[in-house]
C-alpha cells in the first residue's frame, strides 16, 4: 500500500507494509539506502559498501521477498543477464493502529491562533453552536448562521471528520473532552455559559456586557469576542470562543477572523501572551450587513 509520509509542507512516497520489517538488519538497511537514489547492480553496491558480492546478493534476495526492493531492468554482461534493483519507495512504514484521518494536502499555512486545533492538515476539534430550539436557563434560540462562514474558513486549513458540529443540547461528555470551537454567547450556547467564568474576556451574568480581565474594560455595545482558553471540561484541551451578546455580535467575531488575521496574531494589546480579542463591527456601505471590523484590544 502506498501513502504519503508528511513533514511540515514536504512529503515522501511511503510504502506501508504489514510484514517484512524483520528483513531489515543493519546491513540490509545500508543496501536499501544505497539503492534509494538510483537502480544499481549488486556488484556496484558491493563495491560502494565494500562488501562481498555474494553477501549483497543474499541480502538483496531477502529484501525482494519482503517487498522492499523492486527489479529495475536487466543487461547482458559477460554472456549472462545482470539485474538492477532499486528501493520500492522513498520511505517504509508499518501501521500499528488503523486510525486514518482526512487530510488536506494543499491546505494554506495555518494562522498561529488555529495551530492548537489543526494537526497535519486535520481539524482536531469540534464546533458547538446553540440549539435553535428554546433551551437553557434563558430559553434562548440559537441562530448563529455565521457558523457557515467559520466552517468555510477552517476548511482552507484542515480536513475534518463527520460530524463537524454539535448543538449544545447534543453534547455528551466524550465531545466535551475534545478541543472545541464555541460559537455564540452564553445565552444561546450553554457550554459557553459553563466556561464563561474561566475566560480572560467574559460576559457579565446579569447584563451580558463584555468584560475584559486583561484591560479592565467593560463593553456595553455589541462587540464580538475571539479568544482561546484552557478547556473548562478536560485537562490539556483548548476552547476557541467566538461570541457576542447576540448573533450579530458573534458574526463580528467571525468577520474579524476573516479580515484581520495579522492583527489577531499579535494577541491581546494589554497582554501579548494571551490570545483574546474584542472586535467592533461597522456597516460601511449601509446595506444592513456588517462589512468592516475594528479590533478594540
Amino acid at each position: 500500500m502506498l501513502a504519503k509520509l508528511l513533514n511540515d509542507e514536504k512529503a515522501l512516497d511511503c510504502l506501508i507494509v504489514k510484514e517484512g520489517l524483520e528483513a531489515l538488519s543493519p546491513e540490509r538497511l545500508r543496501i536499501l539506502r544505497a539503492l534509494a537514489k538510483e537502480p544499481k547492480y549488486p556488484a556496484q553496491v558491493a563495491r560502494e559498501l565494500k562488501m562481498q558480492v555474494q553477501t549483497v546478493y543474499y541480502h538483496v534476495r531477502l529484501l525482494l521477498q519482503a517487498g522492499l526492493l523492486t527489479r529495475a531492468g536487466t543487461e547482458e554482461r559477460g554472456g549472462a543477464l545482470a539485474k538492477k534493483f532499486q528501493a520500492a519507495e522513498d520511505a517504509i512504514a508499518i501501521v500499528v493502529r488503523e486510525d486514518w484521518k482526512s487530510f488536506r494536502q494543499n491546505a494554506k499555512k495555518t494562522p498561529a491562533y488555529f495551530q492548537p486545533f489543526v494537526e497535519r492538515g486535520f481539524l482536531n476539534a469540534k464546533i458547538v453552536v446553540g440549539s435553535p430550539d428554546p433551551h437553557g436557563p434563558y430559553r434562548a434560540r440559537g441562530s448563529e448562521l455565521c457558523g457557515l462562514e467559520l466552517s468555510a474558513l477552517l476548511g482552507q486549513y484542515a480536513a475534518f471528520d463527520y460530524p463537524l458540529y454539535y448543538l449544545d443540547t447534543e453534547v455528551r461528555e466524550s465531545v466535551k473532552k475534545q478541543n472545541l470551537f464555541l460559537l455564540g454567547g452564553p445565552k444561546v450556547n450553554t457550554l459557553l455559559g459553563e466556561a464563561n467564568k474561566t475566560l480572560p474576556i467574559r460576559f457579565d451574568e446579569k447584563t451580558f456586557d463584555v468584560h475584559s480581565t486583561l484591560s479592565g474594560k467593560t463593553y456595553s455595545e455589541n462587540v464580538g469576542v475571539i479568544e482561546i482558553a484552557d478547556s473548562a471540561f478536560a485537562s490539556g484541551r483548548k476552547l476557541f470562543v467566538i461570541a457576542g451578546n447576540n448573533h450579530l455580535a458573534t458574526r463580528v467575531g467571525v468577520l474579524a477572523l476573516l479580515k484581520e488575521r495579522k492583527k489577531l496574531e499579535k494577541n491581546n494589546s494589554f497582554d501579548s501572551s494571551v490570545f483574546a480579542k474584542v472586535a467592533q463591527g461597522f456597516d460601511e456601505d449601509g446595506d444592513g450587513i456588517v462589512d468592516a471590523v475594528e479590533i478594540l484590544e
